[in-house]
């Protein structure tokens, strides 16, 4: 009798302990919520005002809550305990993520981010060219990203409903932060570069022009992006592009562009008539799993003016996240890449390109344009190495067919100041690489970062028997490519971009190790500059820009002891000019 007394007054008094500790230890009891507060500064230590800090759910990449940096930088929020991951968005800069946030109940966890601006090279997937190549342009599937012409950084839905309200947050607190979100989805941003720039080439005239691009959101699911580049001189260039871009859902977007362009043909005389170019893509992307993405898409191409010419180039391809650090792509698509890249301007979920003010020479059969074919089979791997590295291998496979090379033959003397007649011919060339490229890039210092790369394979080269028969003027050849690539992001606002190739033997048909592209290769040494200029407190970015390539000038050449014979490729340039972004 005495044990069962005892035992009943042991479960009461248990009883009673378990109902007073009760609200402390119910899931949704406020004095279990962990507190989260850090910065948000830029990659120069300034506080980032209105940066969008959000809280994901670790594994269902939906938000649970969100706040906005303060005028100071600074932010702070209350969540219930669980395993997360943080991230800051902000106008202007890379997105920041921290994964793998434990919180336990009533933790005081502290983050500082420091934010890169977009655009400028200086994050991981910037540095290496292949990643930002509208042709082949890869991003982590976790976040939904993509493999061609897609952009990472898609927009997050903010959750609504149970789960704010099961962390103790009223409904209130997540429609605003959907507000918010909705606020930020819509403003229309955009870039303004002015610039003057001449050539050593002694068909160029010096070029004053203007590239423009604005990105504007019409809804929720669709953004446009109109952009242009136009100019004085004879070499200025004339195009105009827009693009559209809508999220079917989370898992599936579509991209559809359509532009024209004045093509600047070396060999064309103003007799002969304007040469233009009209061309439209179309890219479809899905998320097939958390680590599968897959994109199809075609391109066409159709010149107007003097030549009717166009192409049709398919796009196919698949990327594979075997885990965080290790990533598997394959890819068919259009090759060469754009060879005459002066610029990038970078949005959310879109990139445009602008080209140099440079002529090129187009293919003629018959004296009439022919539309350039290239096609590319790659197989690839990427690995993130540490915090600091990344490494890369790609093997590939190029064919290009329609390309116009000039060429340009003078007896030998002539370079010693006696008299020569020029003569340049553009033949329809047919060309093909394939090997392997290899490139390593990595963070030295917080201001120093610095790639490698190396590519080498079966190319073609320049040929003296092409002196005699214009149908031998290129022969097959190993060639080999090594680039080297440094950087510095002073606390100044000035940031210096230095780029060194170099091939033993100069090839036609060779691969940029960087860039991933086939092109008519020489050996270069190419230095960018920019300083970020004062705003006097406007809501925009301004930078000087000094951009000076090709400063070897060196071009690839053959002889038969006669006659020299010389690629017409682009010659030593410089460009400056100031660029806004708003």
């Amino acid at each position: 009798m005495r044990k069962a007394l005892r035992a009943s007054l042991t479960l009461l008094v248990l009883a009673a302990m378990t109902a007073a500790s009760a609200p402390h230890v119910l899931g949704g009891g406020h004095n279990s919520l962990a507190t989260i507060t850090g910065t948000v500064r830029d990659s120069r230590g300034n506080a980032v005002a209105g940066a969008v800090i959000s809280l994901l759910r670790e594994g269902a990449n939906e938000v649970v809550r969100q706040t906005r940096s303060s005028a100071d930088g600074s932010f702070a929020t209350r969540v219930a305990p669980g395993r997360y991951s943080l991230r800051a968005v902000a106008i202007g800069f890379n997105d920041a993520l921290f994964t793998a946030v434990q919180v336990y109940p009533s933790d005081e966890l502290i983050y500082r981010f420091n934010l890169e601006p977009s655009g400028q090279g200086r994050t991981a997937p910037e540095r290496r060219r292949d990643r930002n190549d509208p042709r082949y342009r890869v991003r982590g599937a976790q976040a939904r990203r993509s493999i061609f012409q897609m952009q990472e950084g898609e927009n997050d839905q903010v959750a609504i409903g149970s789960e704010q309200e099961d962390a103790g947050y009223p409904e209130a607190v997540a429609v605003e932060a959907e507000a918010e979100q909705r606020e930020m989805q819509a403003r229309t941003t955009g870039v303004i570069e002015t610039y003057v720039a001449t050539s050593s080439a002694t068909s160029s005239a010096p070029v004053t022009g203007v590239n423009f691009a604005v990105s504007r959101p019409v809804s929720r699911t669709v953004d446009l992006v109109f952009a242009g580049q136009t100019g004085t001189g004879a070499n200025a260039p004339q195009r105009l592009e827009t693009l559209a871009r809508v999220r079917v859902n989370d898992e599936h977007s579509v991209s559809v562009s359509a532009g024209g362009m004045r093509i600047n043909a070396a060999n064309l005389r103003p007799s002969d008539g304007t040469l233009g170019q009209f061309s439209v893509r179309a890219v479809d992307e899905w998320v097939v799993r958390d680590s599968v993405v897959i994109v199809v898409g075609l391109d066409y191409s159709k010149f107007v003016g003097i030549s009717g010419a166009h192409a049709i180039s398919p796009r196919l391809g698949v990327q594979y996240d075997a885990n965080a650090r290790t990533r598997v792509k394959a890819a068919y698509a259009p090759g060469g890449g754009n060879i005459n890249l002066q610029s990038l301007a970078n949005f959310e979920d879109s990139q445009i390109a602008f080209n140099q003010p440079v002529t090129q020479p187009v293919a003629l059969v018959d004296g009439r344009a022919v539309m350039e074919r290239s096609r590319r089979l790659e197989f690839g791997i990427e690995r993130v190495l540490d915090d600091e590295s990344t490494i890369e291998a790609t093997g590939f496979f190029d064919m290009t067919s329609g390309r116009g090379v000039g060429l340009l033959s003078m007896p030998l003397n002539a370079l010693n100041g006696a008299g020569g007649d020029a003569l340049l011919n553009v033949a329809n060339q047919q060309g093909n690489a394939r090997g392997l490229r290899v490139v390593y890039s990595r963070h030295i210092t917080r201001i120093l970062n610095a790639s490698a790369g190396y590519s080498f394979g079966r190319g073609q080269k320049l040929s003296s028997n092409g002196l005699r028969n214009p149908a031998e003027v290129f022969s097959n050849g190993f060639f080999q490519t090594a680039a080297l690539q440094l950087g510095a992001d002073l606390p100044t606002g000035t940031r210096i971009h230095t780029v060194f190739r170099f091939s033993p033997r100069a090839t036609i048909f060779a691969i940029d190790p960087f860039a991933g592209r086939l092109a008519v290769y020489d050996p270069s040494l190419s230095i960018l500059i920019t300083q970020e200029l004062p705003t006097f407190g406007l809501p925009v970015r301004a930078e000087a820009v000094i951009d000076a390539r090709n400063l070897l000038d060196t071009t690839a050449n053959a002889d038969d002891g006669e006659k020299v014979l010389f690629v017409n490729s682009a010659r030593r340039s410089l460009r400056g000019g100031i660029s806004v972004r708003f």
